[in-house]
């Protein structure tokens, strides 16, 4: 018997069967369309009222409508009703953009070298060889040695003046810079990042100058890197084999694995800092960490004050190199470090909630961060890296890290009364982020965590007693549920139980209390 024969349909210009749009198909729906009909839930839309692919009750098609009355600036949710007040815009398929609207046009390139930013090529004078510069006692009234260099850089630096909010200053700094750069540099001669460092000393702010020079082919970014510099510090006295280990542990670390996420520098110096002890003690006797015996890591670990946390980084260290096939053996298998120590929440006294209270109404900036991580138990790293876009006054939304909550009144105020003090403070800041200061209103980065620590030091208790007194006060209205309380704040297992066991312990204890007080004024 044979097969039979399959044709190809014939293209032809038509619609498609459920968006409606006009193009050059072979089948009844277009590409897209396809890819929703397989992942629909419903066959009826309840929008338009039309027997078509629908997701959640809504098709394709009204999806489109209200992503186009939305509009790219549109900073809430989008209102998929509304289809049925506007009807529909057909259109032609291929060119109905995503929400984020239409795709930017595509830059002029940007030149990366001398010959391409504006400036005529011309003949250069190849260096034999590249000797440190020292800007020490160069002014920037001395003739320059690339003046088409300095005019051009000039130039890029005004646009990024413009798009940061640089004020008058700044750039007046800036400029003297650039001036002090190309009266050292020739024509065609990489500038390095370590030169422009130097500027530091002559009150020009070196970063904003390493912003100009991002990206092009005359910078060099010799910079070296901090972590690197730590280890050459502290572990130079180890034998190479044991060097190159540590090596790649910490390249594994740093930068993760399919299975394993990189770690912050911070976390990757605290595992070293942990083991160096060990590495100190017992580094002479070997060559190689295939050398290091059960018995060497139980008799260090017994005299240890904080035993579990170094088991823990030598369980990491072994395992990774284990995972790596640089060990033969797990010499920290079945070792028994102890349970890492663990605090109980606590709840703040009325005393304490007074104070906090009475230091957020002196500073704006405190006051929002009090109320995100008191009302919303935000930690500290969300709150300083909060964006403008995350917060929604209008619709009363709070959406950090696709979180979505509702915004209360009190924090509601906070933000406006902090945005009225940043517009009048930095009014041409285009910072994306919620929290700004002197230093990085000019720039996009988040503030840093000595600003944040000095932001909360009138403070009679941390960010994290705020935090931890919001989820004990949801837990003692949801009856200690931990289910709940990962659902709202986005907790683990182990966190949300303990403050279930928190606040358990708690009721126990005043059941105890409670009975005795009975038992005494009965007797």
């Amino acid at each position: 018997m044979s097969r039979p024969v399959r044709r190809s349909r014939p293209w032809s210009t038509r619609s498609c069967r459920d968006c409606l749009g006009w193009g050059w198909l072979d089948r009844p729906r277009c590409k897209a369309c396809w890819g929703f009909v397989a992942k629909a839930t419903g066959r009826h839309c309840d929008i338009c009222q039309r027997e078509v692919a629908a997701t959640d009750g809504i098709c394709r098609l009204c999806r489109r409508q209200a992503s186009l009355i939305a509009g790219p600036d549109n900073k809430t949710r989008v209102d998929l009703t509304v289809a049925a007040r506007t009807g529909h815009q057909l259109f032609i398929i291929g060119t109905l953009r995503p929400r984020g609207g239409p795709p930017p046009r595509p830059a002029l390139a940007e030149p990366t070298s001398v010959g391409l930013h504006s400036v005529p090529p011309r003949w250069t004078e190849l260096t034999l060889f590249d000797m440190p510069r020292n800007l020490r006692g160069v002014s920037s009234k001395q003739p320059l040695l690339d003046p088409q260099l300095a005019e051009f850089l000039t130039s890029r630096a005004a646009r990024i003046a413009e798009l940061r909010g640089w004020p008058p200053r700044t750039v007046s700094s800036v400029g003297r810079g650039i001036r002090i750069l190309c009266a050292v540099h020739r024509p065609g001669e990489r500038i390095r990042a370590s030169t422009i460092a130097q500027l530091t000393h002559t009150a020009v702010p070196a970063n904003h100058v390493l912003e100009v020079f991002e990206d092009l082919e005359i910078f060099l970014d010799d910079r070296p890197d901090s972590l690197d510099l730590w280890c050459q510090k502290h572990l130079a006295f180890l034998a190479p084999g044991i060097r190159a280990e540590l090596d790649t542990w910490i390249r594994i670390l740093r930068h993760g694995t399919p299975r394993r996420r990189p770690r912050a520098r911070s976390t990757i110096i605290t595992l070293l800092s942990l083991i160096l002890p060990f590495l100190t003690e017992y580094g002479g006797k070997y060559t190689t960490l295939r050398q290091v015996k059960r018995d060497d890591l139980t008799a260090w670990l017994a005299h240890r004050p904080h035993r579990a946390y170094d088991a823990s980084a030598l369980r990491s260290l072994f395992g990774t190199l284990k995972a790596e096939r640089l060990v033969f053996a797990n010499p920290m298998r079945g070792v028994n470090g102890g349970k890492l120590a663990t605090t109980i929440p606590a709840s703040l006294t009325a005393e304490e909630v007074e104070v906090i209270a009475h230091a957020a109404l002196q500073d704006p900036a405190l006051r929002v961060v009090v109320a995100l991580s008191g009302v919303h138990a935000l930690p500290a790293h969300q709150i300083r890296t909060m964006l403008l876009e995350q917060v929604d006054l209008a619709g009363r939304r709070l959406d950090p890290e696709c979180l979505n909550r509702p915004l209360d009144d009190y924090t509601a105020e906070a933000i406006t009364n902090y945005l009225d003090y940043r517009h009048r403070r930095w009014p041409k800041s285009t910072n994306p982020h919620l929290l700004i200061s002197r230093n990085t209103a000019t720039t996009t980065a988040a503030v840093g965590t000595f600003w944040m620590d000095k932001l909360v030091k009138p403070l009679p208790v941390g960010l994290d007693r705020l935090r931890q007194d919001r989820i004990l006060e949801e837990a003692l209205a949801s009856g200690a549920d931990p289910l709940h309380l990962a659902h709202v704040f986005s907790l683990g297992a182990k966190a949300s139980l303990r403050y279930a066991a928190a606040v358990t312990a708690s009721a126990a204890e005043q059941d105890r209390q409670r009975s005795r007080t009975d038992g005494a004024v009965r007797g």
